[in-house]
C-alpha cells in the first residue's frame, strides 16, 4: 500500500521534529486500520449550517447558506460567506485535524458549508509542499517553498472551488450548472460536473488553450467558444443564464469558489508545523484563489491554528496588471486596455473581485508586482531545470515575480516563502512550442551515442 502526503517541514528542529511524529502517528494508525488515501479514521463533527450564512458586502444583507443566489437581490453586490466563530472554535482545533487521515480539502469540512451527504469530490487538495533547495540556491533564497497545486485531480487548484460549487449545486438541487473561463476553471468544473452527474454548459473566449478545452469536452460539457474579448465571453454567459435560470459557478462571482480556495491556507498552516512562511506568492487573474487563501489564514488564526500570518503577494503579467497597477499606484483598480499575454489564465482585464484582492495586500501587509513575458518564461524554464517542475505560465508568473521582489530588495532572501503553483504545463503545450530545445535525432550506433554522451 501506497501513501502520498503532502508534508514539509521546515523551522526549528524541535518543530520540524514534532511534526514529524505527528507524521508517523497518522501513516502508523491508517497503516494499521488498513485505511487507504481518502479514508477517515474519525466521523467529521459537522458545525450545523446555521453558523455559515451567506451576506452581500455592499448593503450588508444576510441570506440563509442553502440559497442558491451568487448576487444579492436587493443590489446585485457581490456575495460573500460569514460564520460564527465561537461555534466553529468549540469544535475544530490542532488536536481534531491532526487525528484525520483524510488528506484532501474536506479533512476541514466543518467550515465548508455544504451538508456532507452532498459532497462531490475527486480527492483535491492537500497539495504538497515541498522545498526547493536547488532553486532557492540559484536565487540566493534559503528557505523557497513550492505548493503544487497542479497535482489536484484536472490539473489545476481551480479543483478546490469545483468541487465546492458542485456540491453547492448538488444541496439546491440545480439541474444545470455553467460557467464562463479562459480554461482551467472550466476543464475543472466540466470533471465535477460529471462526477455529480450534472450537465454543465462552458463558455470560453476564442483564444482558450485547446488542450484545457479538450478536457472539458472530455468530460461532455457543452463547450461554446466567444468571439472577442474575455469580457465578452462573461456577458454571453450572463445571457445564458439569466434566461435558462443555470447555476452560475463564475469563480469571479460566485462565493463558494474562494471558499474552496481557501483550504491552501489551511494546508500551509498544518503542513508547516503551524508556522507558516512569511510570505505566500500567487499569481492573480481573478484573484479567487488569493482570496481564499486569506480567508483561511484568516479563520486559522480566528480558530487558533496559528499565532501569525504571512503577507500576501499579488503577481500579474505585464500585458493585464489592473489588480497590481492599482495596488502599486494607490489607485482603483480600472478595466485593463487591451490585454494580452502568454499568461492566458491570468488574462482578467476586469476582475469583479479585485478591491478584495486589494484588501488582502493592505490587510497582510504584502505586496504586488508586475512581469513581463520573457520573465515568465525564464521563470518556467528554470523550475523545470532545477526542480522538475513543469508549470503553465500563469503558474511560473508567481516565480517570476518572486524573483524580481528579491532582487530589487523588496522581499529579504532570508525570509521563508512559499509560491503557489496553480496549473500544469501539460495544459498549455502549444505555448511552449519553440521555448525548449528539439530533441537530438541519432542513428543506433556507438559512435553516435558516444557523441551525445559527451556534450553533457
Amino acid at each position: 500500500m501506497i501513501f502520498q502526503i503532502g508534508v514539509v517541514v521546515y523551522g526549528a528542529p524541535p518543530t520540524a521534529t514534532g511534526y514529524r511524529r505527528h507524521e508517523q502517528r497518522i501513516m502508523q494508525s491508517m497503516i494499521r486500520l488498513g485505511l487507504s488515501y481518502g479514508d477517515e479514521i474519525t466521523g467529521v463533527r459537522k458545525v450545523p449550517l446555521q453558523s455559515a450564512w451567506l451576506f452581500c458586502d455592499e448593503c450588508g444583507r444576510k441570506l440563509p447558506i442553502d440559497s442558491d443566489a451568487y448576487r444579492c437581490p436587493s443590489c446585485s453586490g457581490m456575495l460573500q460567506i460569514g460564520y460564527d466563530y465561537s461555534n466553529v472554535r468549540r469544535t475544530v482545533g490542532r488536536t481534531l485535524l491532526q487525528s484525520r487521515s483524510k488528506f484532501s480539502m474536506w479533512r476541514y469540512q466543518e467550515l465548508l458549508p455544504v451538508t456532507s451527504d452532498n459532497i462531490v469530490s475527486l480527492g483535491e487538495g492537500f497539495t504538497p509542499l515541498v522545498q526547493a533547495d536547488r532553486l532557492g540556491e540559484s536565487l540566493g533564497i534559503g528557505q523557497l517553498f513550492l505548493k503544487l497545486e497542479y497535482t489536484c485531480p484536472t490539473g489545476s487548484f481551480k479543483d478546490r472551488g469545483s468541487s465546492l460549487l458542485l456540491s453547492k449545486a448538488r444541496e439546491v438541487k440545480a439541474n444545470t450548472v455553467a460557467i464562463d473561463s479562459s480554461g482551467n476553471a472550466a476543464a475543472s468544473l466540466a470533471a465535477y460536473s460529471a462526477k455529480a452527474g450534472i450537465p454543465c454548459y462552458v463558455f470560453a473566449p476564442s483564444y482558450a488553450s485547446i488542450g484545457k478545452l479538450t478536457q472539458a469536452i472530455a468530460n461532455e460539457a457543452k463547450v461554446v467558444k466567444v468571439e472577442g474579448t474575455r469580457k465578452d465571453t462573461f456577458e454571453a454567459a450572463k445571457m445564458a443564464i439569466a434566461k435558462y435560470g443555470w447555476y452560475y459557478c463564475a469563480f469571479q462571482v460566485n462565493p463558494f469558489a474562494s471558499e474552496g480556495s481557501k483550504t491552501i491556507g489551511y494546508e500551509v498552516c498544518e503542513q508547516t508545523g503551524w508556522q507558516p512562511p512569511d510570505y505566500l506568492v500567487f499569481p492573480v487573474g481573478t484573484g479567487s484563489g488569493l482570496i481564499g487563501c486569506w480567508k483561511g489564514l484568516k479563520e486559522s488564526r480566528e480558530l487558533g491554528l496559528v499565532d501569525r500570518l504571512p503577507a500576501m503577494v499579488c503577481v500579474q503579467p505585464e500585458g493585464c496588471s489592473p489588480i497590481a497597477r492599482a495596488f502599486k499606484q494607490g489607485k482603483e483598480i480600472a478595466p485593463f486596455e487591451k490585454a494580452q499575454t502568454i499568461a492566458e489564465g491570468l488574462m482578467i482585464s476586469q476582475p469583479l473581485k479585485g478591491k478584495h484582492v486589494l484588501s488582502a495586500l493592505t490587510e497582510s501587509h504584502g505586496l504586488a508586482e508586475t512581469v513581463s513575458d520573457e520573465e515568465i518564461l525564464s521563470a518556467a524554464k528554470l523550475l523545470a531545470k532545477f526542480e522538475g517542475v513543469f508549470v503553465e505560465p500563469s503558474s511560473a508568473a508567481a516565480v517570476a515575480g518572486l524573483i524580481k521582489l528579491v532582487t530589487s530588495g523588496k522581499i529579504d532572501r532570508d525570509q521563508k516563502i512559499a509560491c503557489i503553483l496553480t496549473g500544469s504545463g501539460l495544459k498549455t503545450l502549444e505555448t511552449y512550442s519553440g521555448a525548449f530545445p528539439e530533441p537530438l535525432t541519432i542513428k543506433p550506433t556507438q559512435n553516435e551515442i558516444d557523441k551525445i554522451a559527451t556534450k553533457n
